[in-house]
């Protein structure tokens, strides 16, 4: 090799080094990604196909749990999701069916990997829910803390955020936005937005059809949406508990109106009522909704 060509190869080498320092120098701005995680998707009923309501947003592995029904620690196993990464549960309204798998998700999760405060965010009521998850375990936390096990006493204790509309939690990956729902006589009851640089989610939580659901859905990638069939009702309730619970919760046939009019890309179905019709929910969404819709079910990924 020539003078000429050890020093052209020497400078090319040193150019590349160089360049690979200045690009180093500054932060790599990749997008988060954000994933939807059904863990149950059913309702009061029990199911053996289908647990109680719940999602789960995992956000570059931190992962956000919406809600926690009957049976979800178990799919939360099931979804291979890791206990210690539980950043946040969100609660939608105070619901038994929503709630009745957290005592188990609050106690498991700490004996098996979490062991910082359960950030626990919901309405008002929230904190003596908390508080009574406290003393319900409290036997079990002495035994596990003081006694046998040594687990940390951090994880055994919960950390309430009270929510109201707006921004309820931020970080460098995902922002979160609660807005009210009419779930009425349940007040106030919410909804959350998820949002990353790339991607938007918007779980609805138990509502009827109002004009903050579609304005806070405006333009999501994906909208989990509770869903019911009229008729269910009629055949199992008397006409005034029908009525009732027809006043506040939405329809198959309405959850397809709101993914249309507020231009959602994907429509998943959850809370199913009843459990059982996956091709009458996708026909009655679809008269109105022209997009992907999905009738969910348990461990389904988005």
């Amino acid at each position: 090799m020539t003078a000429h060509s050890e020093a052209f190869l020497h400078n090319g080498v040193t150019r590349r080094v160089a360049l690979l320092f200045v690009l180093l120098s500054f932060p790599l701005q990749s997008r988060a990604q954000m994933e939807v995680v059904l863990l149950g998707t059913g309702y009061p009923r029990p199911d053996t196909m289908r647990a109680g309501p719940s999602t789960a947003v995992v956000v570059n592995g931190k992962i956000f749990v919406v809600d926690v029904g009957r049976g979800v620690t178990q799919r939360f196993v099931g979804a291979g999701l890791s206990f210690r990464n539980i950043t946040a549960v969100l609660l939608t309204h105070l619901h038994s069916d929503h709630t009745s798998g957290l005592p188990d998700l609050f106690n498991t999760s700490w004996i098996f990997g979490r062991y910082t405060p359960l950030q626990l965010y919901g309405p008002v009521g929230t904190q003596q829910l908390a508080d009574a998850l406290i003393k319900f375990f409290e036997y079990d936390i002495h035994v596990r803390r003081d006694l046998t096990e040594n687990h940390p006493g951090e994880g055994a204790t919960i950390a309430v955020h009270n929510v109201a509309e707006g921004i309820i939690y931020q970080d460098e990956d995902v922002t979160i936005t609660a807005f009210l729902v009419n779930h009425e006589p349940v007040e106030p009851a919410f909804g959350y937005r998820f949002e990353t640089k790339g991607k938007t989610v918007v779980i609805s939580g138990d509502t009827r059809p109002n004009p903050n659901l579609t304005r806070y859905a405006k333009g999501a990638d994906i909208l989990v949406q509770e869903a019911y069939l009229p008729e269910h009702f009629d055949k199992s309730d008397s006409p005034e508990v029908a009525a009732r619970l027809k006043h506040y919760h939405t329809s198959a046939e309405e959850a397809g109106q709101i993914a249309r009019d507020a231009g959602v890309k994907l429509l998943v179905l959850t809370h199913l009522i009843p459990s059982r019709a996956d091709s009458v929910f996708l026909a009655r969404a679809g008269k109105f909704f022209k997009g992907k819709i999905v009738v969910g079910n348990d461990l389904m990924r988005f």
